[in-house]
C-alpha cells in the first residue's frame, strides 16, 4: 500500500488509544505482532495488500488454523479494503494531519 503520513499518524494514535505499546505498533508496521494469533492476521493483511487480494490457499488456511472464522477473515479483508480507500483519500486530498505526526521513517 502506498505510504501515507496521515494514515500512519492516525493509526499510531488510535492504536495507542486502544492499548498497543510502541513495540507492538512497530511490529505491526513490520508486518508481524508480538501476539502469535495477531501475527497471522497482520501477515494475511499484508499479503492482501501486496498481492492485491490474490492470497494463497496456504495464507487462508493459516488464518483458519490460527482460530479465525470465515467471518473474521471477511472482517480482515474489509478492514484492509477500507484502509486502502482512506490511504488514497488521504494522499489525494493532502489532508492536514490532525493527529500527533509520525514520520514515515520514524519508529513508533
Amino acid at each position: 500500500m502506498p505510504q501515507c503520513e496521515y494514515c500512519l499518524s492516525a493509526h499510531t494514535a488510535i492504536g495507542r488509544k486502544a492499548g498497543l505499546n510502541g513495540a507492538e505498533i512497530e511490529a505491526n508496521r513490520a508486518g508481524t505482532s508480538q501476539d502469535a494469533k495477531a501475527a497471522v492476521a497482520v501477515h494475511f493483511a499484508r499479503a492482501l495488500v501486496e498481492h492485491k487480494g490474490e492470497v494463497t490457499n496456504t495464507e487462508l488456511q493459516a488464518m483458519r488454523d490460527a482460530g479465525f472464522s470465515e467471518a473474521d477473515i471477511v472482517e480482515v479483508i474489509t478492514h484492509v479494503g477500507m484502509n486502502i480507500l482512506t490511504n488514497i483519500l488521504g494522499k489525494a486530498s493532502r489532508v492536514d494531519i490532525d493527529f500527533p505526526k509520525v514520520s514515515l521513517k520514524q519508529a513508533a
